[in-house]
């Protein structure tokens, strides 16, 4: 489980600070996503370490992610 939430972690801190521009900023979010969240829902699902409600939680946390990344690049045009 500590891996999950460092691959996480280190995903998000990838773009936190990004002072760029908007748009560019959303760009990078998606591109982030669309390359992580696929990967990380296999690791999730296959991982048998975790037991059902703990891998429904993150997989519920990488819905939310993605919810908001799609809606903000929407909200630029990107999708």
């Amino acid at each position: 489980m500590h891996k999950i939430r460092r691959l996480l972690f280190l995903a998000s801190l990838a773009f936190a600070g990004c002072a760029c521009p908007d748009a560019q900023r959303a760009s990078a979010d998606l591109a982030t996503y669309d390359w992580f969240a696929p990967m990380m829902t296999d690791y999730v699902r296959g991982d048998a370490k975790l037991d059902e409600a703990a891998k429904q939680i993150h997989l519920r946390a990488l819905d939310a992610w993605g919810q908001r990344v799609l809606a903000d690049a929407k909200a630029r045009g990107l999708r």
